[in-house]
């Protein structure tokens, strides 16, 4: 019962680690950080028949037009047809891997808790061939839970909050659009929006 009563928080934080991942899609615009997966042949010069292996390349935004994407990467730009393109994904930010982190803390706390308390010949807690007076194995996997797995779900929640890794949004290319509009003091400016 009390490993229940320790699951129950860790499937709860779960569910709203779930709901929270799921946001509106990202605006895509000048500027936004963008990746680009196509063949690697076409990243070498060959032809699109003879695509094989993929590659990807990010960075910002540069434009867009009816049939090419332009993206800025580092000090250089480079340009993509449209129809070459396998897949256009948008930055959704960076999210930490706190979950990830405590579930892996709970596991390895609880694992290395219940080997401790497993081992010692005659004085182990839970070792009832070495020693009469040990407890049950569920009330050492009880034990274990709350000496190792309680400390390790903190421990790896911490260590997690500090993994980042960007998240990505796939924009389907038959959704892409681009529209132009005045910008402030007289300019033109285009905007990329993503149609529903």
């Amino acid at each position: 019962m009390f490993i229940m009563r320790s699951l129950v928080p860790i499937l709860l934080l779960a569910s709203f680690g779930r709901l929270a991942a799921q946001e509106p899609s990202p605006v895509l615009e000048a500027g936004s950080r963008i990746r680009l997966t196509y063949p690697c042949e076409l990243a070498l010069g060959g032809s699109l028949e003879s695509s094989g292996r993929a590659c990807r390349s990010d960075g910002r935004l540069a434009s867009l037009t009816g049939d090419t994407i332009e993206i800025e990467e580092g000090d250089s730009r480079s340009a993509h047809p449209l129809e070459s393109l396998s897949r256009v994904e948008v930055s959704a930010g960076t999210r930490s891997h706190w979950l990830a982190g405590a579930a892996i803390g709970f596991v390895v706390g609880g694992t290395v808790a219940y080997v401790a308390l497993s081992s010692g010949g005659s004085t182990s807690i839970c070792d009832r061939s070495a020693n009469q007076d040990a407890v049950s194995v569920g009330e050492c996997i009880a034990l274990a839970t709350a000496v190792g797995g309680v400390p390790g779900f903190g421990l790896g929640a911490l260590v997690g909050t500090f993994i980042r890794s960007e998240r990505w949004q796939e924009v389907p290319l038959n959704r892409l659009r681009v529209s132009a509009g005045p910008a402030p003091g007289a300019g033109l400016r285009f905007i990329v929006s993503i149609t529903h």
